[in-house]
């Protein structure tokens, strides 16, 4: 039976569909060794790094990696939708394929369980038989209409843990694309061969990218920054809460002790008071009582005495009201008279004698109007016959006017419409002379552009030697800690900075909301003045205006506004004119010449003055709540005010901390650029001839800038001079059709003119022919005005009847009553003489009852008064005890005279141990305070902080010398307890540190088994890696090393006791290498690396990337890199049945011995090399399993054949005649 051998895992064929060759279809066959030939920027490099790409490198680090692309990924190798990169490869299941393609700027990916095949990719082809490819919008689609099984993801990340198998159990639905996509084995891995493939492509001998990559390799794909996070600024407590407690164990032996006698002095005197205090609160009751006794006598007489003042106040008003009603008839009576008075002097202004005669001629007046209205009518009849005969030669010349008005404006337009298309024309012309300008410095930019790129990266090697120059460790020491200095100053400056931004942003809020309140208070302001405004309205209701009609209805006229009211404007109503017109052009839409206001019938003046009054007082009362909101608004103001000084102020303090630690700063630079200067001297030497070679390119490009100038010069002659030439020639096409619009403009000019002449010559004959006929103006208006004067005569004489009837009236009835209103007038203002005198009685009467009051009240004042003031010293007193607590009933009973005589020795002793108390605890307090943020001093100002009132510090020395004992004893467990813990965690970093150490030595060893097997290579032997560990050397495990034994030797002697002073000193060291809460150190650093190899039996080592390519020979130092990466890429795989496709650029420097050398290894690992040689030398060209030539110019790619080439051709006979002959 015959094993069947799986096939092994392996990159097939790379295919391009409508990529960076624009249309084209691109297949390379990697299955075995395959070359890329072509010119230099053919794009040999840019298709090898599409290796990368299918091993999951990142495209965003595949285009950095030499070769010449300047634009992203996507839009250099992906530019369309129809863009396709597709890879063939084998796995342990079959023949897949990964697909690349772009999607909303970003790639993506599509695996497909088959072989590739065109018809997938393409669609019904054109009637010409051009072909359709499908748009990668649709491909997904398409395969699965197909249900051909696919799995489409959107990152790099997911493609790379399917392609390379590291997808864990948690990524579920990317587990079950691995076991079926997968290049590595079932139940294995490839993690990190995408760096190794990467690195062989690069050929990169910078140590530093080397390390990375081992570290990558050792960590498993992990992060390579090694992190240890500790929250530093509890250890700082805990610390500080160390140094707290040995503060307070000294005070417990010196101060505490004073304190708590202190303590009892003042408990002592405390209880001598509050006896003292229940004697006088006994004796303020005594007095109380008394003043009681002689206020409530005190209160009778007043009450006595209020009860006559109402009396005589009542009779008083009595008077007063009767003197009052007796002056209201006087004035009505005398207003009355007033009235008639002027009610006969109007009858007397209007002349009823004079309308009673002119009223016995009113037939005679209507004659002459009806005459006058004759004589108009026939003169209106002969002066239109004359108009129309003048309108019609009006009309004839008008329209005579109008149509040669018309035909030279179309002429006109023809000539406008002629002159704009010779000026777009001509614009054309201009432009494209333009357009010219610009493609002619287009194409100089473009020459210059090249030339200064070509220079510049002259300019850019020189300036990379320059920076290969390098300075002595020592310095580099020196400047690193410059720097972190510095950055540590910044830090600082930048977070007061942040503060002063927060305060000026605290301060324009308040500026805001000052000028919301500002504005809050204006709108106040208005709504007060609208408030007065209609107060004022309210207010002109209920005191109408003196001799208005208003004053006269309120006067005279009951319930008038529910009358005459509800028909009169408030204009009406506040007129002082009571002579309405009753003319019949005032007649329309009012009522008798009064205008009507239906909107203030049920408003204003439908409302009763209680009314009136009631809504004044509510308006007083908005008016007094919005001066309330007023005061409050500016109140705020004011606070806000003093809210912006505090800010300002601390503003002040920050940018004062600010400029000391700008000063801190300046400082720091000055240390860095004396460094500089250091540095610069040490590499003076070997920059002198590098600078000399930049000198001399930059003089290079500035020559070339001045020429480029001049030629741009000669370019802007050139077009000028023919911009000036078209100018000239446009110029002569232009004069002539301007001369033409300006003559046909003038002779619409000269027509209008003409026609205005002729309607004015008209117009003069029409006149003088109605004077002829002696119709003018004059004779019309003054027959008008007489009609007008007897039309108004005649109105006037129709209402005279009613007029005399009503004057004949006033006289028979109103005028009648005037003397029994002044009887009535004297009448009363006789009444008020008698009240008057009445009254002046009265006020004797209460002056006398008011004198024999005032002794009585005083003989009782002075009693009260003697009272009042031992009740006040009893008060007094007491006050001063208000402190203190009352003693109860039992207490010791004290004389009055004896508690004012020892009250102030008690009191003084009492404050003296107050301040004895108050002394020591401040002590304490200060002592505790140095230790900021420490757990004794939080428990003391919590304490603090809880109580309302502790001027003395009594209550806080209370809870010192009995609670905070109690406090002690759980601070210094959790001392002990922290310190045990966080010198567990800081000695387990050290031995993971330590963990690492083994790990490199045992990774060195393991990459160096591999090495051992690839010394294959002609004039060179063994070759080995060295990775070194440096943590000996380093500060942080030298500072965790120290920790660790001080930690130890505590632990072992007793750790219930407080940790030494040396403990302390030890965790402030390993503290200072903490940043934010960390120790961050990349792996990376924690070794260094050397290659040693033998060549031509001489044992040489290379410690930096320059040592490496002066072991021999650049080609040399390539061949040491290829067997390192592909030693790492074999370790990767293991015993995995994987060939790895590596892509290798330029062989062309290595010996043809030693390329053919470079074959056999790669043949003996089971791996695939593609190389990118321009022009391959042919001793080696019969290796490769394929060779493709790329033709850039001519946007072709193509395979050379035997056909092509000799030596294939031979090598292919050769290899036939191999198979015929007969072994």
């Amino acid at each position: 039976m015959t094993l069947k051998v799986a096939p092994s895992s392996k990159l097939l064929r790379i295919i391009l569909i409508d990529s960076y060759f624009k249309g084209r279809r691109v297949e390379v066959d990697v299955s075995g060794h395959t070359n890329l030939s072509g010119t230099n920027a053919a794009g040999k490099t840019t298709f090898l790094k599409l290796v990368r790409i299918f091993f999951a490198d990142a495209p965003g680090d595949v285009v950095k990696v030499r070769g010449k692309i300047r634009e992203s990924f996507v839009n250099y190798y992906l530019p369309r939708l129809t863009s396709y990169i597709i890879f063939e490869y084998q796995t342990h299941s079959g023949i897949k394929q990964a697909v690349c393609f772009s999607k909303n700027e970003s790639i993506n990916y599509l695996f497909v369980d088959k072989p590739f095949d065109l018809a997938d990719y393409t669609a019904e082809p054109s009637p010409d038989g051009t072909l359709n490819l499908i748009p990668c919008t649709n491909i997904y689609r398409h395969f699965h209409l197909k249900q051909v099984p696919v799995k489409a993801v959107s990152s790099p990340s997911h493609y790379q843990k399917i392609i390379l198998g590291t997808a864990v159990f948690s990524d579920k639905d990317l587990t079950e694309a691995k076991h079926r996509f997968s290049l590595a084995a079932p139940g294995k891995n490839l993690s990190m061969l995408n760096t190794v493939v990467g690195a062989a492509l690069e050929r990169n001998t910078d140590f530093k990218r080397i390390k990375e990559l081992l570290s990558s390799i050792m960590l498993n794909g992990g992060k390579n920054e090694l992190e240890f996070n500790m929250d530093v600024a509890s250890l700082s407590i805990w610390k500080t809460d160390y140094n707290a407690l040995r503060t307070y164990d000294d005070l417990a032996s010196s101060i505490l002790p004073k304190l708590s006698k202190s303590l009892y002095t003042a408990e002592n005197s405390e209880a001598m008071l509050a006896e003292y205090k229940h004697n006088l609160l006994a004796y303020t009751e005594q007095f109380d009582y008394s003043l009681k006794a002689l206020t409530l006598e005190l209160a009778a007489l007043n009450t006595e005495n209020s009860t006559e003042n109402l009396k005589t106040s009542d009779e008083k008003n009595s008077l007063a009201d009767q003197i009052s009603d007796n002056s209201r008839i006087v004035d009505g009576a005398k207003r009355q008279i007033e009235t008639i008075e002027a009610e006969k002097l109007s009858w007397e202004e209007k002349d009823v004698g004079s309308l009673k005669s002119d009223y016995a001629n009113i037939d005679h007046y209507q004659a002459q109007l009806d005459n006058a209205s004759v004589e108009k009518e026939n003169l209106l009849d002969e002066a239109q016959n004359i108009t129309a005969k003048f309108d019609k030669l009006k009309s004839k010349r008008q329209a005579q006017f109008y149509s040669l008005k018309d035909q030279l404006s179309s002429q006109l337009s023809v000539a406008n419409a002629e002159y704009s298309n010779i000026t777009v024309k001509q614009s054309t012309v201009m432009s494209e002379v333009g357009y010219d300008l610009k493609i002619a410095i287009s194409d100089n930019e473009n020459q210059l552009q090249q030339l200064s790129a070509d220079y510049e990266n002259k300019l850019s090697h020189c300036h990379f030697k320059l920076q290969s120059v390098d300075v002595s460790k020592e310095a580099r020491t020196q400047f690193n800690l410059a720097q972190q200095e510095l950055q540590r100053a910044n830090e600082a400056l930048n977070a007061d900075s942040r503060q002063a931004i927060d305060f000026e942003r605290q301060a324009q809020n308040s500026a805001m909301q000052t000028d919301k309140i500002l504005s809050e208070m204006a709108d106040t302001a208005d709504k007060i003045k609208t408030k007065v405004s209609a107060k004022n309205d309210l207010e002109r209701l209920l005191n109408p205006k003196k001799h208005s009609l208003h004053e006269f209805l309120v006067n005279n006229v009951d319930d008038w506004s529910e009358s005459i009211g509800k028909f009169l404007a408030p204009a009406v109503l506040a007129s002082t004119h009571l002579n309405p017109d009753f003319s019949a052009e005032h007649s329309k839409n009012h009522f008798k010449g009064l205008t009507l206001d239906w909107a203030g019938v049920y408003n204003d003046f439908a409302k009763t003055s209680d009314t009136i009054s009631a809504e004044i007082e509510q308006i007083d009362q908005h008016i007094l709540q919005l001066n309330e909101t007023k005061e409050k608004l500016s109140d705020k103001v004011k606070a806000i005010a003093n809210e912006q000084n505090v800010l300002q102020q601390d503003l002040i303090k920050i940018k004062a901390k600010t400029a000391l630690k700008q000063q801190l700063l300046e400082s720091i630079n000055a240390n860095i650029n004396q460094l500089h200067i250091e540095q610069k001297n040490e590499i003076e030497q070997a920059k002198l001839a590098l600078e000399t070679e930049a000198k001399a390119l930059n003089n290079a490009l500035s020559k070339l800038g001045r020429e480029n100038k001049e030629k741009l010069s000669q370019i802007n002659q050139q077009h000028l001079d023919r911009i000036r030439s078209l100018q000239e020639q446009h110029m002569g096409q232009n004069v002539e059709l301007e001369g033409y619009i300006k003559q046909t403009e003038e002779k619409i000019s000269q027509n209008t003119t003409e026609y205005t002449v002729a309607i004015s010559r008209l117009a003069a004959d029409e006149k003088n022919q109605l004077n002829d006929k002696n119709i003018d103006t004059e004779s019309l208006i003054k027959l008008d005005n007489e009609i007008v004067t007897l039309e108004k005569q005649l109105s006037r004489l129709k209402n005279a009847p009613g007029i005399i009837s009503s004057y004949n009236a006033f006289m028979s009835n109103s005028y009648s009553q005037l003397d029994s209103l002044n009887d009535k007038s004297f009448k009363a203002s006789q009444g008020v003489t008698n009240l008057t005198q009445s009254l002046t009685e009265l006020n004797d009467r209460i002056k006398a009852r008011k004198a024999a009051f005032i002794i009585n009240r005083d003989a009782i004042t002075g009693k009260l008064s003697k009272v009042s003031q031992q009740h006040e010293m009893a008060l007094r007193l007491t006050n001063r005890l208000g402190e203190f607590e009352q003693a109860f009933d039992t207490a010791q009973t004290h004389s009055f005279e004896t508690i004012c005589g020892e009250l102030d020795n008690i009191l003084k002793s009492h404050r003296k141990a107050l301040k004895s108390i108050k002394g020591y605890a401040e002590q304490v307090i200060s002592q505790m305070n140095i230790h900021l943020n420490s757990a004794i001093k939080k428990s003391i100002d919590m304490k603090s902080n809880a109580l309302e009132i502790d001027p003395n510090l009594r209550l806080i020395s209370d809870y010192i010398v009995k609670e905070l004992p109690l406090v002690i004893n759980e601070v210094r467990d959790l001392i002990i307890e922290n310190a045990a813990l966080r010198g567990m965690e800081l000695s387990g970093f050290y031995d993971q540190l330590k963990r690492y150490e083994s790990d490199i030595n045992a990774f060195s060893l393991r990459v160096n088994s591999y090495l051992e097997k690839k010394t294959v290579f002609s004039a060179l032997g063994k070759i080995s890696i060295n990775l070194t560990p440096l943590l000996e050397s380093h500060e942080v495990f030298s500072a965790l090393k120290s920790f660790k034994k001080t930690y130890e030797a505590w632990s072992k002697d007793n750790q219930q006791s407080l940790p030494p002073e040396s403990y302390g000193v030890a965790m402030s060291e390993v503290l200072t290498k903490f940043t934010h809460n960390k120790l961050v150190e990349r792996h990376s650093n924690l070794y260094d690396i050397s290659f040693e190899a033998v060549v031509n039996n001489e044992r040489k080592i290379a410690r930096s990337g320059s040592d490496l390519k002066d072991i021999s020979s650049n080609g040399m130092s390539y061949l040491i890199l290829l067997a390192f990466t592909t030693s790492l890429g074999s370790m990767i795989k293991g015993t995995q049945n994987v060939d790895i496709l590596y892509g290798v650029d330029e062989l062309g420097e290595i010996s043809v011995e030693n390329v053919d050398s470079l074959f056999a290894m790669f043949d003996k690992e089971r791996d695939t090399i593609f190389t990118a040689i321009p022009n391959a030398d042919n001793n080696f060209m019969g290796v490769y399993h394929k060779r493709y030539f790329i033709n850039k110019p001519k946007n072709r790619f193509e395979q050379i054949t035997a056909n092509d080439d000799p030596l294939l051709k031979a090598i292919s006979a050769a290899q036939t005649s191999a198979v015929g002959t007969p072994s």
